[in-house]
């Protein structure tokens, strides 16, 4: 999936919100520019090039690019992306 955000570092757009289902097998329909975190806990992610790893987010709205959210490793709740 061709990244929307490519080359447009420092966007001042608002962005929009999406909701999504974690999922270990499928990618985002879009890619994350933040995740609204709504409980603390562990996102497993993807980013856009490929790399996967595993942090501990507080609540709050995080800027962070992800292609995937992970259900297996991911105890964080409320999560909502914004593209």
């Amino acid at each position: 999936m061709p990244d929307r955000l490519s080359g447009k570092y420092g966007s001042t757009d608002s962005g929009i919100l999406f909701n999504f289902t974690a999922s270990d097998s499928a990618d985002l329909a879009n890619n994350t520019r933040a995740l609204i975190v709504g409980v603390a806990g562990n996102v497993k992610l993807t980013d856009p090039e490929g790399n996967t790893d595993t942090f501990a987010l507080p609540a709050g709205v995080i800027p962070i690019r992800a292609q995937r959210i992970w259900s297996t490793g991911t105890t964080a709740t409320g999560l909502v992306g914004v593209k």
